[in-house]
């Protein structure tokens, strides 16, 4: 979902137990393998909970479909039991409908700040409602801060070394000979 004011999105994987008594939302800054996984573990927390089989309707995402989710889906295999979609079918997924009244709620009432952006999605999936709630932000601090990766812990600027007390050679041009 895109934030205002940024080229900025944050993605939700969220699941729905049946009847909509209980739902798992988890917020993170990427669409990503390790975000799906990240989902999965929110996911494994909530079966161990209650003991149940799950049944997981995906569709064919490029973060559903990678190596590294395919692993964590077939480590889970025995209490996760995953039901593929066909491409290009998303109204087959029970989950649409919520994301389509969320992109337009959040498009209605764009947030000035990506935090608040952050803060009102959180309060738009908690009115969903359930019985039981497991709605994780998993939003990094740097990424609402307004950084596209994570500190790197080095000063920002040139790094100064060896190359930088000589100075540089201008670049020779191949000029006609004198006549």
């Amino acid at each position: 979902m895109p934030a205002a004011g940024t080229n900025r999105r944050l993605t939700v994987f969220g699941s729905v137990e049946g009847f909509g008594r209980g739902r798992v939302e988890v917020l993170t800054a990427g669409q990503d393998s390790a975000s799906f996984v990240r989902s999965l573990e929110a996911l494994e927390a909530r079966q161990l909970a209650t003991g149940r089989e799950v049944y997981l309707v995906l569709d064919n995402g490029p973060c559903h479909t990678s190596k590294a989710s395919r692993a964590a889906l077939a480590a889970r295999a025995d209490w996760l039991h995953v039901v593929w979609l066909a491409r290009y079918s998303p109204q087959l997924n029970k989950k649409e409908p919520e994301w389509k009244r969320l992109k337009r709620d959040a498009r209605a009432h764009l947030a000035r700040t990506l935090p608040a952006f952050a803060d009102g999605i959180l309060a738009g999936r908690a009115r969903l409602g359930g019985e039981r709630l497991d709605i994780i932000d998993a939003v990094p601090d740097w990424f609402l801060d307004g950084h596209r990766r994570p500190p790197t812990g080095r000063p920002p600027g040139r790094p100064k070394g060896a190359k930088d007390s000589s100075p540089r050679v201008g670049r020779r041009r191949n000029l006609p000979a004198s006549t």
